[in-house]
């Protein structure tokens, strides 16, 4: 047996493109564990494992490998984050086939990892002489950085690591005080601290690395304790109704009888101050639907002396439409408009560009709606400040809280169907608690299939309705008020502090680089000085001879 396993090693250590191939399938198979830690499996704490790993391996790679290195860790993680959902989005909603799904998908996941490709290359080559320093502050400010400009830029920045504490009560406290990206550059700086004592073991340094870490984790506990936020005005039941019809595919006269029918047998069991539909719930705008239909919920509103919230398009004129959200007691002034629109579902990016008629080539299902403000006043109803979002607005963290700076309640409508039964619609439910976590108030999220639930401001799901199920989700909501230092400061301390320690590293490597540079040029002197001295030495020996 011994003979055995020294004939493999023998093998596997002489044998450089097997040992290249085993390594990077255990870089990409790494990678994919990442996902384990996000919804359905929730396994927080495996992103600590994880990011160790990465981090500890990272440190072993040279300059020329480290890029590739990075690349295929995310790319096994974005291929376990986003493969499957976004290639059944492409398939079944925008009409691809099973190829061109596959390809566009390929390409997203491609390009993603490009990000943390780069920043393993730029760490391999930048980082300091004092290791604790790049793997407690250099690479998790790296990687934040990363998760930033994709949360601003493209893609959105669905999986953050931050994310996957938001369960975690000793990590909660970071996310009222510095947001959802604050708890990523903790999680990395964590795996890093681990990684340099791993790179340093001994039991003085074990028993370090384990206080170090306790301490910290009691501290962050202790900050989850504090209320930014207190209750205002007289609390609320609002019903959630999920009617669990999909109203965008194959739409036809029948799919909107059945969405009427289901809404209204809802609403009639049902006893709110308010009840809400889900985003653009009719499949179609208010004007289109069936005659009476509107009356017939107005009966209903005020047999209980309630208001009703429903999404739908709204048509200005022939080229001009909005999604979002209307109060059936005033259907001429929408309460919220939709401002961040899906790329390639909403609205074609590549409108106008030379790659339009490529896009309708692939596909004719592409809508086109016209965004909302930026800034839009809390609806008051019944009392209460309600702030919209709409769908995916949800993972935009600054948006969702600036907007409910004057709210005391955040209210977000999806129709998450678009996704089927895939685990978009738990991490969906995820991005969700993150943001009542950082607003200190009630985040009620409504779809059309699910998740439909009630978030209270500490980031606990309260109730919630089983996805595909119909259903009406009736709880009692407090309203809040108050400003958490989040919606005060937003991303930035986290984008400055990770700018400025990037920047400390390269000045630092700039200073070393001279340094050396100066050390060399002394050195290379003195031996032209000791091979000056030595030919007049040898010339004073000869001339004596």
């Amino acid at each position: 047996m011994s003979h055995f396993i020294h004939k493999i090693k023998f093998i596997f250590n002489t044998n450089k493109p097997l040992k290249t191939i085993l390594f990077y399938s255990f870089t990409l198979l790494l990678g994919m564990t990442a996902n384990l830690a996000f919804p359905p499996h929730a396994i927080s704490l495996l992103i600590f494992v994880t990011m160790t790993i990465f981090c500890y391996l990272l440190e072993r790679r040279g300059h020329q490998s480290s890029f590739w290195y990075g690349y295929t860790f995310y790319l096994g993680a974005v291929i376990a984050f986003i493969g499957y959902w976004f290639s059944y989005y492409f398939r079944l909603q925008l009409g691809c086939g099973y190829l061109l799904s596959y390809l566009l998908t390929s390409i997203i996941c491609f390009y993603t990892s490009l990000y943390i490709g780069i920043i393993a290359l730029i760490y391999s080559r930048l980082k300091t002489r004092w290791q604790w320093f790049n793997l407690i502050l250099i690479l998790p400010s790296l990687w934040v950085i990363t998760e930033l400009v994709r949360g601003w830029f493209f893609p959105r920045s669905w999986y953050a690591l931050g994310y996957t504490q938001v369960n975690n009560p000793l990590l909660r406290g970071w996310f009222p005080l510095l947001g959802v990206y604050s708890v990523s550059w903790i999680i990395l700086a964590i795996a890093g601290y681990t990684t340099y004592f791993l790179h340093h073991v001994s039991k003085k340094n074990i028993i370090k690395m384990g206080s170090g870490i306790f301490i910290f984790l009691i501290c962050s506990a202790i900050l989850g304790q504090i209320h930014y936020t207190k209750p205002e005005g007289k609390p609320l039941t609002i019903a959630l109704l999920q009617p669990s019809i999909f109203s965008s595919k194959n739409y036809t006269i029948q799919t909107l009888y059945d969405i009427e029918t289901a809404s209204t047998e809802l609403l009639t069991a049902t006893h709110a101050d308010i009840f809400v539909l889900p985003e653009t719930v009719f499949g179609t705008n208010y004007h289109s639907l069936t005659p009476g239909y509107l009356d017939q919920l107005k009966t209903i509103a005020n047999i209980n002396n309630a208001e009703i919230l429903f999404g739908s398009s709204i048509h200005i004129n022939q080229d001009t439409k909005y999604t979002g959200t209307l109060k059936l007691s005033d259907l001429e002034n929408p309460v919220y408009v939709k401002h961040n629109l899906v790329p390639f579902g909403e609205y074609n990016p590549l409108k106008d560009t030379f790659m339009e008629p490529l896009v309708s080539a692939v596909t004719d299902q592409l809508s086109s709606y016209s965004a909302g403000t930026n800034t839009q006043e809390p609806a008051v109803i019944k009392g209460q400040k309600f702030a919209f979002n709409i769908c995916y607005e949800n993972t935009i963290n600054d948006f969702v809280a600036n907007s409910a700076k004057d709210a005391t309640i955040i209210l977000n409508q999806s129709d998450l169907s678009w996704y089927g039964e895939t685990g978009m619609k738990d991490d969906f439910l995820q991005f969700s608690q993150g943001r009542a976590l950082e607003t200190q108030r009630y985040f009620l999220q409504d779809g059309n299939t699910g998740d439909t639930a009630v978030i209270n401001p500490y980031g606990i799901i309260e109730s919630s309705i089983a996805p595909f199920v119909a259903g009406a989700l009736v709880s009692e909501v407090k309203g809040y008020s108050g400003i958490t230092p989040f919606q005060v400061v937003g991303n930035y301390p986290v984008w400055i502090i990770s700018l400025l320690i990037v920047f400390t590293m390269i000045l630092t490597k700039i200073i070393e680089l001279r340094q050396l540079i100066i050390s060399k040029n002394k050195t290379t002197s003195r031996n032209k000085q000791h091979l000056k001295l030595g030919g007049k030495n040898a010339k004073t020996r000869r001339n004596s001879k």
